[in-house]
């Protein structure tokens, strides 16, 4: 299998090179990490675990019934490597509490993030659970996540916090200002659980959008950058709008168009997605 195929494992389709947002539970009502000791057993081993598998790991935290992971996936070796974790951890906690049976509940989740926005805005959704699950106050107090590395740059982890960072600011160091702000600006955003609706972080995304964009275009000048969020929005403005009269709505539209046909939409799924006749897709293209 080539470094850069795309590979199917049940209900996923993973491709290497791709960041990822793993979650995964225990069955029912059953806690993952009972005591201190758990949680740095867990800890221990995923800074063994990345390195044997080439992954790098942007994110995480460790919940008492689950954890969330955010990964760059480098090889095909995904399922390999979330067998390989949640194998050596079961094994230690039920030889420690003297039990049998599964301690996680069924296959990992993992969940593609699409651009930028989506890939910082995952990275809040994972550190604030805690907060949200009123474990604390303040997510900055929690033990078992990586949001610390984060809001002080200078710390030395494992953690690859430099690529998320790297994208809010090219000063890591300002990054990291910028990112405690938004911990704080994002804290009485809607938050439900993943776990139970995939598309809670999309949606979490999408409601940090513009103050994300608008960090975004300082950092680059006021160059405009065209996200996956940002052209379903775009999307369904051009679907209210019936005709393209002005100027300005011609200009986004075939900005839109334009944007479809870079990433690999031929004439007719162009015309499928914006609703509109093959032909008004060749007038904005001709």
């Amino acid at each position: 299998m080539e470094e850069f195929e795309s590979y199917s494992y049940r209900d996923k389709i993973i491709k290497a090179g791709e960041i990822y947002h793993i979650t995964q539970r225990s069955p029912g009502s059953e806690q993952l990490f009972v005591e201190d000791n758990d949680y740095l057993t867990m800890l221990s081993l995923l800074k063994d675990w990345y390195r044997e598998f080439k992954l790098d790991i942007l994110a995480f935290c460790l919940m008492p019934n689950h954890y969330h992971l955010l990964l760059k996936i480098n090889l095909p070796n995904l399922s390999e490597a979330m067998h390989s974790l949640n194998t050596s951890y079961a094994v230690r906690f039920n030889l420690k509490y003297q039990r049998k049976g599964h301690v996680f509940c069924g296959v990992y989740r993992a969940f593609l993030c699409r651009d930028d926005v989506h890939l910082i805005g995952s990275s809040i959704y994972i550190h604030m659970n805690p907060q949200k699950a009123k474990l604390v106050e303040n997510a900055l107090d929690y033990k078992w996540s990586s949001l610390k590395t984060y809001v002080c740059s200078k710390i030395k982890s494992f953690i690859r916090n430099d690529l998320i960072l790297g994208i809010i600011d090219n000063n890591i160091e300002r990054a990291s200002q910028i990112y405690r702000k938004m911990m704080s600006n994002y804290s009485n955003i809607d938050y439900k659980n993943i776990i139970e609706n995939p598309r809670v972080v999309i949606d979490f995304s999408k409601s940090i959008f513009k103050s994300l964009l608008n960090i975004f275009n300082k950092r680059i000048n006021g160059s405009f950058i065209f996200h996956e969020l940002e052209r379903d929005e775009m999307i369904e403005e051009f679907k209210k709008k019936k005709r393209k009269n002005t100027i300005e709505e011609k200009k986004a539209a075939i900005y839109l168009i334009n944007q479809l046909k870079m990433r690999g939409f031929n004439i007719s799924a162009m015309a499928n997605i914006l609703s509109v006749s093959r032909q008004t897709i060749y007038k904005f293209t001709n």
